[in-house]
């Protein structure tokens, strides 16, 4: 096989590889979404009030149960609040700090990993493309000094083809960035949210 035929090879690889990671980013954008919505209370008025209520008579069973059920199972507050029930004996020190620690391991952990490789593949999509750019122009140069006559419409066509791959690589990296950086904030909104909505029923705890 031909140096060019293997540079050829190369550059429809990178292609590949560029595919497999748009598919990639967008799976894990989705998720993320998801994860965010399931772990999202918009108001949890109802959810404190009612544990407060069963808290202060002492009903500490029936109050996680409540956080458990189907209804509230999957919400960030609801996990904390169970945590701060059930550890209640601890001091309200240790409790702050499992809160904490649960928050980053159990609430938000699994969406950062995912929001890691989402940067991950922002990073590497151009890079990638690049790559690919450069393996199909060398390609393309290759056929050039190997022929004594050049074929201005195939050459035009190589170098079109081989600039579609940064443009692939830009065009996966863009839409994920915008994707990470509004999780990002919808990470810091839901910890925001938090904070305050467990200090009530820490305050009754206390």
């Amino acid at each position: 096989m031909s140096i060019t035929k293997i540079i050829d090879v190369f550059g429809y690889g990178i292609y590949a590889a560029l595919a497999i990671l748009a598919v990639w980013g967008v799976y894990n954008g989705i998720i993320l979404y998801r994860t965010l919505g399931k772990k999202s209370l918009g108001d949890a008025k109802p959810l404190i009030d009612q544990v407060n209520e069963l808290c202060q008579a002492r009903k500490f069973d029936a109050a996680v149960s409540v956080c458990q059920s189907p209804t509230y199972w999957h919400k960030a507050i609801a996990q904390l609040i169970a945590v701060a029930i059930q550890n209640r004996d601890k001091g309200l020190a240790k409790v702050k700090q499992l809160l904490v620690t649960e928050f980053h391991t159990e609430v938000i952990g699994g969406m950062e990993n995912r929001l890691a490789t989402i940067s991950t593949i922002v990073r590497m999509g151009p890079l990638l493309g690049l790559l690919g750019t450069v393996a199909s122009m060398i390609a393309a140069f290759s056929q050039i000094s190997g022929s004594e006559q050049v074929n201005p419409k195939a050459l035009a066509s190589d170098i079109s083809l081989a600039l579609w791959a940064t443009g692939a690589g830009l065009l996966i990296a863009n839409p994920l960035m915008i994707v990470g950086n509004d999780v990002h904030a919808r990470l810091r909104k839901l910890r925001d949210q938090t904070e305050p909505q467990i200090q009530h029923v820490l305050a009754v705890l206390e």
